[in-house]
């Protein structure tokens, strides 16, 4: 966001999570009233659900339609982006340590691409693992990952101030501070409000699908949901973008993704950082690219029945291998297409719901 829209994009950032908090608040009480309970006493529920049990039968196609959609971010968005930024990670490890012919990068995204396969289908195949898993991996990655970036801030703090001032004028201005590589505010906030709304998926309704599993009332999982984007959005992406800020040396108007992190945190720590940041990154987007297993699951039950999970399931992990050995970088611009197209059934719901 910071690369592509500029120090402004971080204003709108914080902006569109202000309002997101509200969202994901609602989106989880009703998923968590809606929903429905199985046989074996697990809950199903989601944006799907609250279409189809709260509102009248006229709206029932819009449930199909959000699935569908649902489904095909979850193959795309969820998967191909995730694993391919672990497969990236992995290679930039390695070449750090000296591994860098064309040969040996194949074969470690093939072999990366192999294990995430493997461990994301036992992951996936046994439903209660998911929660488990993340639950074990977040908080240790999200404490080393807070724990380097407020270091950089830290031996940085001298340009604390100037990193606000720009945020605050790149909002509105962002070609007085990027060279004229970010020509409009109109850029800096696509790329906030997009780039948040990917960060946290409030108002795409998926996160609710696993609120909706989880034991508890309804208005206290909502507030969890209201910490949960106050957390990612405001404090770890504000820590990152103040960290790159404080550290500068951005190239604006090129999307750099997580190498822009990583020259940060080399320029502070050394670049023998990889070996705790590859970790970092690896994690979060592995677990993210199950919890979208997770709900492209759900998706697909939706749609036709519990005997289609397995079905979605061969085909999810059947795409990660190749996930794991292209560049991605135009399925970043499908996946705010997806986010989009998402967010609009179930935006249409919330607003009738009000």
């Amino acid at each position: 966001a910071v690369a592509l829209g500029g120090p402004g994009a971080v204003f709108w950032m914080w902006a569109s999570a202000f309002f997101c908090m509200s969202v994901k608040f609602a989106e989880i009480v009703l998923a968590v009233r809606y929903r429905e309970q199985n046989s074996d006493g697990s809950y199903l529920g989601g944006a799907m659900y609250y279409i189809k049990n709260a509102l009248p039968s006229s709206f029932a196609p819009l449930a199909k339609i959000f699935c569908v959609f649902g489904v095909t971010a979850a193959l795309g968005m969820g998967n191909m982006t995730q694993i391919n930024t672990v497969s990236a990670s992995v290679c930039t490890l390695f070449k750090t340590l000296g591994v860098v012919s064309p040969s040996a990068v194949f074969f470690i995204k093939l072999a990366t691409g192999t294990i995430c396969a493997a461990v994301c289908f036992f992951v996936l195949k046994n439903d209660g693992s998911v929660g488990r898993f993340c639950e074990k991996i977040f908080p240790v990655m999200t404490v080393l990952y807070i724990t380097l970036t407020v270091g950089v801030i830290a031996v940085n703090r001298s340009e604390i101030p100037t990193a606000f001032k720009n945020i605050f004028i790149c909002a509105f201005k962002p070609y007085s501070v990027t060279g004229g590589a970010v020509g409009s505010a109109f850029v800096a906030v696509r790329f906030g409000v997009s780039r948040g709304v990917f960060s946290n998926e409030a108002g795409l309704g998926t996160a609710p699908i696993a609120y909706a599993c989880s034991d508890g009332d309804e208005i206290s999982l909502g507030l969890m949901g209201v910490i949960e984007v106050f957390t990612d959005t405001v404090v770890v992406c504000t820590l990152t973008a103040l960290a790159l800020l404080c550290a500068g040396d951005i190239t604006y108007g090129v999307d750099s993704a997580s190498a822009l992190t990583l020259n940060m945190l080399n320029k502070v720590y050394g670049k023998y950082v990889i070996f705790i940041f590859c970790p970092i990154i690896c994690f979060f987007a592995f677990s993210s690219a199950v919890g979208w297993g997770l709900y492209g699951q759900k998706f697909t039950v939706f749609l036709f029945g519990e005997n289609s999970k397995n079905v979605f399931l061969a085909l999810f992990i059947a795409l990660i291998i190749p996930s794991a050995l292209f560049r991605a970088d135009a399925v970043w611009v499908i996946a705010e297409i997806l986010n989009g197209l998402m967010a609009l059934p179930n935006i249409t719901a919330l607003l009738s719901l009000s």
